[in-house]
C-alpha cells in the first residue's frame, strides 16, 4: 500500500472501473445529524482519506462490482460515532462462490515488529456450556477477551433483524455466515468505551466474533507484559489465517470455518458435529483443501517428519521450493507464494500417504524471508492458535431482535472474576514429550529445566499426571503408557529447596495405540 490516500477517482483510475462496492461501509453524521456514507459510490466529488495511523482503526476494502477485484485498501481511524455495517451483499454471495478473507484492520503502529500475547481460544464442547454462553449473550452479556473467539449458531431462517451491541476495551472481528457457510459480513470494530451496535444482514446463521486485544502499551517490546512471540504486520492483512491441533474448527455444508478461511479435510468422520477440534478431525486426515485470501506471502504445513505434503494451488503461485527444517517432533514446510489471478481468494490443496501426517497449515502476509527466519529461530509448534494477534482486553456482547432496547454492563460487573485471573502468576513452562505408545518405557531427567541461584538442592515432586508415571525425588520421569492412557496427557512437576516451594512445570503429549501409527501434538 502505497503513502498517497485513497480516494474513489484514484481506485476507479487504478483498475478502470465504472463502479465500487465495498465489503463493509461505515456511516457517519453531517452537521445537522443526518447519517451519511463515508464511501459513496454514486458521489462525484473526490473522497480523500488521510493518511491514518492504525492503532484501533478500522481497515478498508474496495472490489470490483463485476469480478471482486481488490482495488485497494485503507485506514479509517477518526470516525464520530461510527457505526459498522454491511454496505452491500457482494454480488460473489449472490453467485454462491465462497468469499473467506483474511481480514486486518485492528493493528499496532506500524514498526517492524510487534511483541505480541497469545490467549488460546475459547472451546465450547458441552451442550451446557453452549446454552449458558447463549443466555450470557441474549442476557446480561457475553465476555469475550483478547485472543477468544467464539462462535454461535444463530438459526435465523426468518426475517428478523438480529443487532450486536458491544463495549470495551479492545478492537473486534466480527464475521457472519449463512447456512451454506458463505460470509455476509466480515468487519472489524474499533475499541469503544461507549454502546456501539451493528445490525447483522438477514440470514445470517453463523456470528465469529474474535477479540483482537486494545492496550496500546502491550505492542511495546519492552512491556513487561507483552508475549514471547514476536511477528511481522503486513500492511494488508493481519497475519495467521488457518488452524492447529487446538483450533475449534466450525461446521457448515462446505467445510470448516477456521482463522481467516475455509478448510475441507477428508474423512474425519465427524460431518455431523456442529464443530470438532481440529485434533480430532486430523488423526483420519489425509487430504485438506485451504481456501483463503490470495493477499499472502507464505504458506507453511508442519507435518510428520516421514511424509512431506504433495500441494497445489489454486490463486496463487509457488515461487520457490519448500523450504523444509525439522524439529524435534515434526517438520515444517515453507513455500513462498504471490497472487496469480485478479481473484481476491486462493485455494491450496494438500494431501499426504498416511493418516494423521498433518499437523497444522497457517498462510501468511508479510515479507516472506521474515518468516523463514521466524521458524528457524524458534519452536515454530508455537503457531499462535487462531490467529490472535493481540494484546489484553475485553469487550462485552449483547445480541437483540427488533427494536429491542438494550444497556450493556461494565465488562467488571459481569465477570468480576476477570480482575482476580490478572493478578494470577502465570503458569510455569510446558515442555513436549511427543507422542508415545502403549508399553513404551520413557525415562527423561527433569533436573536440566530448572536451577536455583543458591546452588541449593532441588526436590521434584509429581503434583498430577498418569497412574503409570512418577518423578523421583532428583528429578528423573519414569512413565510406561498403558492403554487407559490413551490420548493426550499431562505431567505437573513442583521443584522446591530449603526455602521453600517453587514453581511448576507441565510436561505433555499423547499417546498412541500400539498398532496404530503415532499422532504428533505440538507445544507451546
Amino acid at each position: 500500500m502505497t503513502g498517497k490516500p485513497i480516494t474513489m477517482r484514484r481506485i476507479r483510475r487504478m483498475r478502470a472501473e465504472p463502479r465500487v462496492v465495498s465489503l463493509a461501509g461505515l456511516r457517519d453524521t453531517d452537521g445537522g445529524g443526518k447519517e451519511i456514507d463515508i464511501i459513496d459510490d454514486d458521489s462525484n466529488d473526490e473522497t480523500v482519506f488521510e493518511q491514518p495511523k492504525v492503532l484501533r482503526s478500522v481497515l478498508m476494502r474496495a472490489e470490483a462490482e463485476s469480478d471482486q477485484t481488490n482495488l485497494g485498501h485503507t485506514t479509517v481511524k477518526t470516525i464520530k460515532a461510527a457505526e459498522e455495517a454491511p454496505r452491500i451483499v457482494p454480488p460473489s454471495i449472490a453467485r454462491g462462490d465462497p468469499t473467506n478473507t483474511l481480514k486486518g484492520g485492528v493493528r499496532g503502529q506500524m514498526k517492524r515488529r510487534h511483541s505480541t500475547v497469545n490467549n488460546p481460544p475459547t472451546a465450547i464442547t458441552e451442550a451446557a456450556a453452549l446454552k449458558q454462553m447463549s443466555s450470557h449473550l441474549l442476557g446480561e452479556g457475553l465476555v469475550l477477551e483478547s485472543g477468544r473467539s467464539t462462535v454461535v449458531k444463530l438459526h435465523q431462517h426468518d426475517l428478523r433483524t438480529f443487532t450486536l451491541h458491544h463495549r470495551g476495551t479492545q478492537g473486534m472481528r466480527v464475521a457472519a455466515y449463512n447456512d451454506a457457510g458463505q460470509p455476509l459480513l466480515d468487519v472489524d470494530l474499533l475499541a469503544t468505551e461507549e454502546q456501539q451496535s451493528i445490525v447483522l444482514p438477514l440470514k445470517s446463521d453463523y456470528l465469529v466474533v474474535t477479540g483482537y486485544g486494545g492496550d496500546e502499551a502491550l505492542y511495546e517490546i519492552d512491556s513487561p507484559d507483552a508475549g514471547a512471540i514476536s511477528l511481522h504486520h503486513s500492511t494488508d492483512d493481519t497475519a495467521g489465517a488457518g488452524f492447529h491441533p487446538r483450533t475449534r474448527l466450525v461446521s457448515t455444508p462446505v467445510g470448516y470455518v477456521c482463522r481467516g478461511g475455509m478448510v475441507s479435510l477428508s474423512s474425519t468422520g465427524l460431518e455431523d458435529r456442529p464443530w470438532v477440534e481440529a485434533v480430532d478431525a486430523l488423526k483420519t486426515t489425509k487430504e485438506a483443501v485451504f481456501h483463503t485470501s490470495s493477499n499472502i506471502s507464505t504458506f507453511a504445513i508442519v507435518h510428520a517428519h516421514d511424509d512431506p505434503p504433495s500441494i497445489e494451488g489454486n490463486g496463487v503461485e509457488f515461487i520457490s521450493d519448500a523450504s523444509v527444517i525439522q524439529g524435534t517432533s515434526l517438520s515444517i514446510s515453507i513455500w513462498a507464494v504471490k497472487r496469480s489471478t485478479d481473484s481476491s481468494l486462493c485455494t491450496i490443496s494438500t494431501s499426504f500417504v498416511e493418516s494423521g501426517s498433518l499437523h497444522s497449515m497457517v498462510a501468511l502476509a508479510g515479507h516472506h524471508q521474515e518468516w523463514v527466519e521466524f521458524f528457524k529461530s524458534r519452536d515454530w509448534t508455537t503457531i499462535i492458535e487462531e490467529g490472535a494477534i493481540c494484546g489484553h482486553g475485553e469487550s462485552i456482547l449483547h445480541l437483540s431482535a427488533g427494536d429491542e432496547q438494550v444497556q450493556l454492563k461494565r465488562v467488571e460487573d459481569v465477570a468480576p472474576s476477570l480482575k482476580k485471573d490478572r493478578n494470577r502468576p502465570s503458569q510455569g513452562p510446558r515442555f513436549n514429550l511427543g507422542a508415545l505408545a502403549v508399553g513404551e518405557v520413557v525415562k527423561k531427567d527433569l533436573s536440566k529445566h530448572a536451577a536455583d541461584k543458591e546452588q541449593d538442592a532441588i526436590v521434584f515432586s509429581m503434583l498430577s499426571g498418569p497412574k503409570n508415571a512418577s518423578v523421583s525425588k532428583d528429578g528423573v520421569l519414569n512413565f510406561t503408557p498403558q492403554k487407559e492412557d490413551i490420548g493426550l496427557f499431562e505431567i505437573v512437576v513442583q521443584v522446591s529447596d530449603s526455602g521453600g516451594t517453587g514453581g511448576t512445570a507441565t510436561f505433555h503429549g499423547t499417546v498412541g495405540d500400539e498398532n496404530t501409527r503415532p499422532y504428533w501434538v505440538g507445544g507451546e
